[in-house]
């Protein structure tokens, strides 16, 4: 049986909290990781969130020692709600999430809690980490960004592995827990409004990536992050409504041989896709297609009738090598009534636009009052280079041979969803671009999609 040395009362007591759902498998090496810290004034709580393997014989056990407290749910109600039962328990000063997968450097707690000691307005503290496989086999290294050199609000950190202030997380009012499926997007524009964050650049968590965890949760995430930025937006503008005008734009088939508006996907013409994602959006107050192709516009004035304005371009304002701006500040002139105060542009070679990236784009520029908002995925397959004197150079990575998540994030425009705010965009004056981030199915454009995978999207 292993033992454990009791707390020293001299340092603040820290509470390191799990939140357990069926991860009997990798239960053990959490709890272990959390009492095996060299740092020894800890209590650990477990939540079990009504597992249906033999998690409650493994958290029983360690159950016994004083420094423990568990609870087991009699029904699942999710990460957000046993969080805050957990945060609620504790009786530590600062407190910490590990998810019952992943662990901790042993030192990990000794090291944070020397480091947010030093700073009376520090709410959070939080550490770079490792990326580890079903067998813990370290797969990566990963960096976060260090805040202390560049603030970047619109970047959240990763939510477990933090040493938080018990006290802020009571001031901002716990999670959200109007949003399930989270990944401390909502705790995180709370803290980042009163408090200051630190960045410690070691690793000192244990991350695991395994099938259960990524690319389903992944898109309720993307899809909860939406919902939050909409709160948060809101509350910045006090209920105060904007008018927002949807531009899709087209050169057609007749002043460019490349565009594909003669693409057919899922049974219909491929901009059909991009006019129903802006109907359904519900947000806009003109939606505006904009083509030199007269063709198509009489398609969407039999199809769509009202619900689009249809602006038949000048051909001079069509051609590959002219700017369209002109053209389609006239067509924002002569179709709506009042001067906008954001537009957006669809790309439709992008068919796939789901409505809460729309508003998520939306809510990101009003929130951190930005210039311009693109849609994109992070690219850590490729490097890139530039040319200089001496050659090329590489503008990815210092090095070519890091491991991939160890490299640094370079992003890649997709999605074909792009907000301006309608001042900037009219002067040319964007000084502020923020982007979010989307699924890899929603960043396909008409290319890489084919009707089996359109049909699933």
């Amino acid at each position: 049986m292993v033992t454990y040395i009791k707390n020293n009362r001299s340092n603040s007591l820290i509470t390191i909290y799990i939140v357990n759902k069926n991860y009997a498998r990798f239960l053990e090496k959490s709890i272990k990781s959390a009492l095996e810290q060299s740092y020894k004034n800890i209590e650990l709580i477990i939540v079990d969130d009504n597992s249906n393997d033999n998690s409650k014989k493994i958290i029983e056990k360690y159950g016994k020692l004083k420094s423990v407290k568990f609870l087991f749910n009699k029904k699942s109600i999710g990460l957000i709600k046993s969080s805050n039962i957990a945060i609620k328990l504790a009786e530590g000063k600062y407190v910490l999430r590990i998810d019952a997968d992943d662990y901790l450097d042993k030192n990990a707690i000794l090291l944070m809690h020397n480091e947010i000691k030093k700073f009376n307005n520090t709410a959070i503290i939080f550490p770079d980490y490792y990326i580890v496989d079903k067998k813990s086999n370290i797969l990566s290294h990963e960096k976060q960004l260090d805040y202390k050199k560049k603030f970047i609000e619109y970047k959240p950190i990763l939510a477990a592995g933090c040493l938080i202030k018990k006290s802020c997380l009571l001031e901002v009012n716990l999670y959200d827990e109007r949003f399930k499926n989270q990944d401390g997007y909502d705790l995180w524009y709370k803290i980042i409004k009163n408090y200051k964050i630190r960045h410690l650049p070691m690793p000192l968590f244990y991350y695991r990536r395994h099938s259960k965890n990524l690319t389903s949760d992944k898109k309720k995430i993307f899809r909860t992050r939406s919902k939050i930025l909409k709160k948060f937006a809101t509350q910045k503008l006090k209920n105060k409504k904007l008018s927002k005008i949807c531009i899709i734009p087209v050169r057609g088939k007749n002043m460019d041989k490349n565009c594909p508006s003669q693409q057919i996907v899922n049974g219909k013409p491929i901009y059909f896709h991009s006019i129903d994602s802006a109907i359904r959006a519900n947000i806009f107050d003109k939606i505006i297609f904009s083509t030199a192709d007269n063709t198509i516009l009489k398609k969407i004035k039999f199809k769509y009738k009202e619900k689009v304005v249809c602006h038949l371009r000048k051909k001079k304002f069509a051609y590959l090598h002219m700017d369209p701006k002109p053209s389609i500040l006239e067509a924002i002139k002569k179709y709506n009534k009042k001067t906008p105060d954001v537009i957006v542009f669809f790309d439709i070679s992008y068919p796939y636009k789901p409505i809460h990236y729309v508003e998520q784009a939306v809510n990101n520029l009003l929130l951190h009052e930005s210039d311009m908002v693109i849609s994109t995925i992070p690219d850590l397959e490729n490097d890139y280079y530039t040319y200089t004197n001496s050659g090329i150079k590489l503008l990815s990575n210092e090095r070519k041979d890091l491991l991939k998540l160890e490299k640094k994030i370079i992003l890649k425009s997709a999605g074909g969803i792009t907000v301006y705010n309608y001042l900037a965009y009219k002067t040319n004056q964007i000084n502020k671009t923020t982007n979010i981030l989307i699924d890899q199915k929603s960043a396909k454009n008409f290319s890489q999609i084919n009707e089996k995978d359109f049909v699933k999207l």
